[in-house]
């Protein structure tokens, strides 16, 4: 995990609040197609977006079966946080 996190970077794309909220909403590990149809987002930008969330700790990735699964990182105090805020604004 990143000791600093660039939340304008990590925040400042509607698609990735997008995945950020649904994945909050539903905590279990998510494929890109589970994510694709929750969001309506394309895979291509599912893609793009999972790598700047992983790359900053938000987003982990699992390996199941021979697929790839993402789920928030739960341990991490900045998911925490987004969280709360997430519920706090009616989100989830």
């Amino acid at each position: 995990m990143n000791s600093k996190i660039d939340l304008e970077r990590v925040l400042g794309s509607p698609g990735r609040v997008r995945l950020l909220i649904e994945m909050a909403r539903n905590p279990a590990s998510m494929s890109i197609y589970r994510l694709r149809a929750a969001t309506g987002l394309r895979r291509e930008d599912i893609k793009k977006h999972l790598k700047i969330l992983m790359e900053s700790g938000l987003v982990r990735e699992l390996h199941v079966d021979n697929k790839r699964m993402y789920l928030l990182d739960l341990e991490n105090p900045v998911v925490k946080a987004l969280i709360e805020l997430f519920r706090a604004s009616g989100c989830i």
